[in-house]
């Protein structure tokens, strides 16, 4: 970014890449709040939020090292390794019940199906919702800081990206062949209401997604407070000082994305709206501008030609997008 745009560049990517790891904090809140929910209805989302709020503090004013935080991010992992496996199987098992589904709640399909192979209205949040994915690109530093083998980190990169890609489309197949168009946000609270209250593989597959969420959160707060902490540390007078204002910005951050999710307390909306301004910003516009600044004297017409193209389109799937989700 300073290479291509100077100081101006990069301090804009920087508050992109910041909004972006804050706007996840409030993802993961209403995450928390939607899943503990359905295992007690009985208290409203928003005080979910709240209670967790508090569970949160502990561990994300703590935790100061990427090493210890990247030990939350392997139970994270395994946790979401196994909802994509229980999601899988369960389509597997129960095969299409959208049909059922549709009957407890009214829903006649024979006016409209269950499942549609096209759908152009909802391109916009698809495409944000895809690019969230591929999000959270500000924690990539303190992922390779905490590495034993920093060598081996673009190997890491690959595989990891084959992943999350495979696992996506894994979970968003087998969640539509389930329920199709009555899928909720999130497939696992579609599976936690079909299934019932005493189906105990059911509830255990929300507990993991709640402890899935319960780490992302710790561990994308970190590179965000340290953001701050290096803003404010030239002028704090000892380490002392700097342990307690670095509590407190942590502190700060989780009331300020408690209050955003409690406002905005839909899952797709948040997600469409990080991936389509920033994810956008970020994985598309950004890298093809700066490519050009760089080098467009000394590229061929074909690569100018292909830059253009992903500024172009990802400007407009960034505006359009935002303003179909609002």
């Amino acid at each position: 970014a300073r290479e291509a745009f100077g100081t101006g560049g990069t301090v804009i990517l920087s508050c992109v890449l910041y909004f972006e790891l804050f706007s996840c904090l409030c993802i993961f809140f209403v995450t928390l709040g939607d899943h503990l929910h359905t295992l007690f209805p009985m208290i409203s989302v928003t005080k979910h939020m709240i209670y967790i709020s508090f569970c949160l503090a502990v561990p994300t004013a703590l935790l100061r090292t990427p090493r210890l935080l990247s030990y939350l991010s392997a139970v994270g992992t395994c946790a979401t390794a196994c909802v994509v496996v229980a999601v899988a199987g369960s389509a597997i098992y129960r095969g299409d019940i959208s049909a059922e589904v549709g009957a407890r709640e009214g829903i006649d399909f024979s006016v409209t199906p269950a499942h549609k192979l096209w759908e152009t209205s909802g391109l916009p949040v698809a495409f944000g919702l895809i690019a969230y994915t591929f999000s959270g690109h500000a924690i990539i530093p303190s992922i390779y800081t905490s590495m034993a083998k920093p060598q081996d980190y673009e190997k890491m990169i690959k595989y990891t990206f084959i992943a999350v890609t495979f696992s996506c489309l894994v979970v968003a197949v087998t969640g539509y062949y389930m329920f199709g168009s009555t899928v909720d946000d999130q497939v696992t609270i579609s599976l936690e209401k079909s299934c019932g209250e005493d189906n105990i593989i059911m509830k255990a597959v929300t507990w993991l997604m709640i402890l899935t969420a319960f780490s992302k959160f710790t561990l994308t707060a970190f590179p965000l407070a340290l953001g701050f902490e290096e803003i404010v540390a030239p002028i704090l007078p000892n380490d002392r000082a700097m342990e307690f204002v670095s509590s407190i910005i942590k502190l700060l951050l989780i009331a300020g994305s408690l209050a955003v999710a409690i406002f905005v307390p839909s899952f797709s909306k948040l997600c469409s709206f990080v991936g389509l301004i920033c994810t956008m910003i970020v994985s598309v516009i950004f890298p093809a501008a700066a490519h050009l600044k760089m080098f467009g004297p000394h590229l061929p017409l074909w690569q100018k030609l292909l830059d253009w193209a992903f500024i172009f389109s990802g400007t407009f799937m960034t505006i359009v997008g935002t303003q179909s989700v609002q």
